[in-house]
């Protein structure tokens, strides 16, 4: 599928590795809300680990980088997808533009398109297509 320039190390992941992923965030996830509600108590989990509580404050930013770090790599093919789909659409886009069409009314067409709903995700990807558009000569 055209993915344009995507990087190699972002090349679609098969089912099972992105399930594995998706599990291991769930995990971390969890041990960094804990870690954030225990940070300092005595009789955390974490002194099975770290002995000095002086610690939890860095075991707590560590997890959450490390969650950062797995959503972006989680998140960047379906970005990679997105501007797939534009790219392959980029004649099309600028007959809309021929017409008269606005940035905005061709990014929402291209949205309902793709059945985004409504919310903070089609937020997000109307974003994304607006700085594409923005972009496209």
């Amino acid at each position: 599928m055209g993915q344009g320039s995507c990087p190699i190390f972002f090349k679609p992941m098969k089912e099972s590795p992105r399930r594995a992923l998706f599990i291991l965030v769930v995990a971390l996830m969890a041990l960094d809300f804990y870690a954030i509600f225990n940070a300092g108590n005595p009789r955390s989990l974490f002194r099975l680990i770290l002995a000095d509580s002086r610690y939890d404050v860095l075991a707590t930013l560590v997890l959450s980088v490390g969650v950062v770090a797995l959503i972006l790599v989680l998140t960047a093919e379906r970005t990679g997808r997105l501007k797939g789909l534009l790219d392959m659409n980029r004649d099309f886009i600028l007959q809309l533009r021929g017409k008269g069409r606005s940035d905005g009314q061709i990014a929402d067409s291209f949205l309902n398109e793709l059945k985004a709903p409504p919310g903070l995700l089609r937020s997000l990807a109307r974003a994304r297509v607006m700085r594409y558009l923005s972009r496209l000569k």
